[in-house]
């Protein structure tokens, strides 16, 4: 594994970052602590009401303000989560109309003749979350190993991760939801298509899994967390074995290649031996970003690093990894994106459990899009009109800019558009954009980066 990581960084403590550049590989960004003194964020989502989500394990939900910092709890659960080594409030997503229909899913565990896990939603009125309906309860849990990882698919259904909940068997086992991947409706339901009639059995034999994400080939991918050996990066395949506790990492043992062979094993990716404890996904785009665009971004906790995987053509091979950041900001729980692909990571501390309550933070890498020349100075170059946009964009840009290059991303951040600017005046066809809102980002010879927001 190749790290790639040059410097220009100062640490101001070891949970309050003070405002610096850092460059890694070529890119500069800006880095900066936008909330500390919080309790392990297990869950960030960049929402969107341009705020931060968050889940802290101990039983909050809040919204963090990223401009100012200012955290607003709107749920406290701290009395039904039960709270041990890594359990409690883990998981959270929001539903795909949100705020349309301003639902929001969670994972947690409570304590009920030993230690349980159940998925919930809540409906968000604006200032707090309220009414919780209860969508799977009483799932098998444990101090460690369970999961929880929730994420939407784009048929409206949602995954769930669960661990083995320190039972490996359990993974094994279809009538149990511990050691899977469940799917089920919004309202809680089992879907019809499911691979196991009747059941939320998406996919088993997993022993802890704590990342899911997709691709731009619309695959999803997963993280999971070995034992001593064989942390994996995974393609999620409904209907599939992944082996635990049968098999470790790759069907390479003699006894695996039997069980493989017989139970339909999906092999992973890569594996990572000694473990990492690998945890959430992400992939990212961002041309001006090279380092990280078009990666899977996954951020590590023992190792206290990041590392972006770099899929081939068809998304079923990884062709390259980097490290980065290895401990700059202690473990690395969670990863979100914004507007102006800033990232930003939830760090966890330096060490397993909780050693440091309340010592936490979220961190922001600025990058490129949103560390050049302002807004105003943007005005006086470039005028990008209609805005909005009908069937034709026009461009105009003064002579400092021409040969530049230009994207349309969406506010995801995917790149719609790429098109180099030849003259100080073209117009380009956007017959084809769909309906919503979009950033137009100028690279001048320079490496200057300029912004737009555009909508259709």
């Amino acid at each position: 594994m190749k790290q790639k990581l040059l410097l220009a960084f100062a640490l101001f403590g070891l949970n309050s970052f003070g405002q610096t550049n850092m460059t890694i590989g070529s890119t500069t960004v800006q880095v900066d602590t936008i909330i500390s003194g919080i309790d392990i964020p297990w869950e960030i989502i960049y929402g969107p009401d341009d705020h931060i989500w968050m889940t802290e394990r101990k039983g909050i939900v809040s919204r963090v303000n990223p401009a100012t910092g200012v955290k607003t709890i709107i749920l406290d659960i701290e009395g039904p989560v039960h709270q041990q080594s890594e359990s409690g409030l883990l998981g959270m997503a929001l539903h795909p109309n949100f705020p349309a229909t301003p639902e929001v899913f969670l994972a947690y565990t409570y304590s009920s003749s030993g230690i349980k896990e159940k998925i919930v939603k809540y409906t968000y009125n604006g200032t707090n979350l309220v009414n919780e309906q209860i969508l799977i309860d009483n799932i098998t849990g444990n101090s460690t190993h369970i999961g929880c990882r929730l994420f939407m698919l784009p048929d409206n259904t949602m995954l769930a991760t669960t661990g083995d909940a320190q039972n490996p068997g359990l993974a094994q086992d279809l009538a149990s939801l511990s050691g899977k991947i469940l799917r089920m409706n919004l309202d809680g339901t089992v879907p019809a298509d499911n691979p196991i009639s009747g059941s939320y059995v998406y996919s088993w034999g997993h022993r802890n899994t704590q990342g899911l994400a997709a691709g731009p080939n619309g695959m999803i991918y997963m993280s999971e967390h070995g034992a001593s050996s064989d942390d994996e990066f995974q393609i999620v395949e409904p209907n599939r074995n992944y082996g635990w506790p049968n098999v470790e990492g790759l069907c390479d043992e003699p006894t695996e290649v039997t069980f493989c062979t017989a139970n339909n094993v999906k092999e992973p990716l890569v594996v990572w031996t000694p473990t990492i404890a690998t945890s959430d996904l992400l992939y990212y785009e961002n041309i001006l970003f090279p380092e990280f665009h078009q990666k899977m971004l996954m951020t590590v906790l023992k190792d206290k690093e990041l590392i972006a995987l770099e899929l081939n053509a068809a998304g079923d091979a990884v062709v390259n990894q980097e490290t980065y950041l290895t401990s700059m900001f202690g473990r690395l729980r969670d990863l979100c994106v914004g507007p102006d692909k800033e990232i930003y990571l939830a760090t966890n501390g330096q060490s397993w459990s909780n050693t440091s309550p309340n010592t936490h933070s979220i961190i922001v890498l600025r990058t490129p899009n949103n560390v050049g020349l302002s807004q105003m100075t943007l005005e006086n170059l470039v005028k990008a009109y209609p805005n909005p946009m009908k069937n034709t964009l026009k461009v105009e840009i003064s002579k400092e800019l021409i040969g530049s290059l230009a994207v349309i991303t969406d506010i995801s951040g995917k790149v719609v558009m790429t098109f180099t600017l030849d003259s100080l005046t073209s117009e380009i066809s956007v017959e084809r954009v769909v309906s919503g809102m979009y950033n137009l980002l100028i690279t001048d010879a320079s490496g200057n980066s300029f912004v737009k927001k555009l909508i259709k």
